[in-house]
C-alpha cells in the first residue's frame, strides 16, 4: 500500500478533468486574469484556482463554476469540454484513482446482484408453491 509521501506527486485528475482544468486555464491566460482574480469572480476561496490548475490536488471545477467561467470568458461551456469526448475510459480511470470509490461501488454492485437473487430465488418458490396447489 502506497503511503501520502509517495502519493503525493502522483496526477490524482482524470484525463477529462485536467483537459477542463487547462482549458480553463489557457482561458485565463488568454484574458490576463491571475488565479487570485479568477477565485475572486467565482467567489472561491483565494487559492483554489491554484489548486484545481495543480496537479498535485484533487480540486476541479464544477458544472455550477463552469457556468460562471463562460459567462466570464464569454463563451459557451462545451468550449471547456473536448470534443467530441476522451478516448480514455475515464470511470475506470477515476476507480484507479479513487481505490475507496472502487471498493464501496464493486460492494454495491454485490449487494445488488445478491439482492436480485434472492428476488428471483423468492418468485420461483412461490410460483413452485402455486403449481403445487393447482
Amino acid at each position: 500500500m502506497a503511503t501520502k509521501q509517495e502519493n503525493k506527486g502522483k496526477i490524482k485528475n482524470t484525463e477529462i478533468e485536467l483537459y477542463v482544468i487547462n482549458k480553463v486555464k489557457e482561458y485565463r491566460i488568454a484574458a490576463k486574469m491571475s488565479q487570485r482574480k479568477l477565485c475572486m469572480e467565482l467567489r472561491l476561496s483565494p487559492t483554489y484556482v491554484f489548486y484545481a490548475e495543480s496537479p498535485k490536488y484533487t480540486a476541479k471545477y464544477n458544472l455550477n463554476q463552469l457556468n460562471e467561467l463562460a459567462k466570464i470568458f464569454k463563451c459557451s461551456i462545451a468550449d471547456f469540454m473536448p470534443s467530441p469526448y476522451v478516448e480514455t475510459d475515464t470511470i475506470e480511470e477515476y476507480m484507479d484513482l479513487h481505490p475507496k470509490v472502487r471498493i464501496r461501488n464493486e460492494k454495491m454492485i454485490k449487494d445488488a446482484e445478491e439482492k436480485g437473487r434472492e428476488k428471483r430465488e423468492a418468485k420461483e418458490k412461490k410460483g413452485k408453491a402455486k403449481r403445487k396447489k393447482q
